[in-house]
């Protein structure tokens, strides 16, 4: 098998979280490569970066408005994207086989764009930023996986993972060493805007959880109001939106089929597991069984 095969493989089956990695790592390639092909050429190099990155700067970011997208794709750095799409693999198996795909998405995204409304507002409002907002720029995935690793952190933050170094720990500590960093980071060295971005990514994440919790799927939400935007431009037939009316209608347990009462148990049952002895602890039939019952 051809490594375009492979990959075509691995974007068909390998869900969200692959899907994801494989756009970061397809962009970083294609930049370098254009970067490379100039280079080796005697080509004057333009600044590729510029239509890429975002920046604190609004009148700027106004003329490219599509950066607020694309920044969160954009990597230049080997170690940066190196360490971002390896939390990303870490954190989006576990949210994706728990929560399922489309909620993966929507806190990927959401996560960027909160992390860069986050970093714009701090670089515009406080005096220490103030005087690098015009030339400020940001570029990475950071904010958005933040997004999607306190996201799964604050939905099941006694969910234990086995660590090389560290052995078992349960999510919230690293969440909290995580958040931890960042906030002491942002008055040492030259990312402050990158930590507070993270930081914005990280919030965004607590409060989907929270709003999960409490039986508001804003991810969900989020993508969905994107997929009805696709529709109207592209001619399709609306999807069908299904609104649950919360208290409104009691749902009585001998109203739903036994099976779907015996499959319910059953994923109860799997994520007290991971509660108590992590994701890694799952059989391949467990996990399995896991991944398909978030996607139905």
């Amino acid at each position: 098998m051809g490594i375009r095969d492979d990959v075509s493989m691995h974007w068909r089956t390998g869900g969200a979280a692959v899907r994801l990695i494989l756009i970061n790592l397809g962009v970083f390639l294609l930049y370098h490569a254009v970067g490379l092909v100039l280079f080796l050429t005697g080509t004057p190099e333009p600044d590729l970066l510029k239509w890429l990155m975002a920046t604190s700067h609004l009148p700027a970011l106004a003329l490219r408005p599509w950066t607020v997208v694309t920044y969160m794709f954009t990597h230049a750095d080997v170690f940066h994207i190196f360490f971002n799409l390896l939390m990303l693999w870490f954190s989006g198996r576990l949210f994706e086989d728990l929560l399922g795909p489309k909620r993966l998405l929507g806190n990927y995204l959401l996560g960027g764009l909160f992390g860069l409304a986050l970093y714009i507002l701090a670089y515009n409002l406080f005096p220490p930023f103030q005087r690098f907002a015009t030339g400020s720029t940001i570029l990475g995935a950071s904010a958005a996986v933040m997004g999607v690793f306190i996201g799964i952190a604050a939905y099941r933050p006694d969910m234990v993972v086995h660590l090389i170094l560290f052995g078992a720990v349960r999510l919230k500590w690293i969440a909290l060493i995580y958040v931890v960093i960042d906030l002491v980071s942002i008055r040492q060295g030259s990312n402050s805007g990158g930590h507070i971005a993270h930081l914005g990514g990280a919030l965004l994440g607590y409060l989907t959880a929270v709003q999960l919790r409490r039986g508001r799927d804003v991810s969900t939400a989020f993508i969905g109001w994107f997929e009805g935007a696709w529709d109207l431009l592209s001619g399709r037939k609306a999807r069908r939106l299904k609104v649950a009316h919360r208290g409104r209608v009691a749902v009585m347990a001998d109203q739903v089929p036994a099976h779907k009462r015996d499959k319910q148990a059953r994923v109860d049952a799997i994520l007290d597991k991971i509660s108590r002895s992590g994701y890694d602890s799952l059989s391949k039939e467990e996990k399995d069984f896991l991944f398909k019952a978030s996607h139905e």
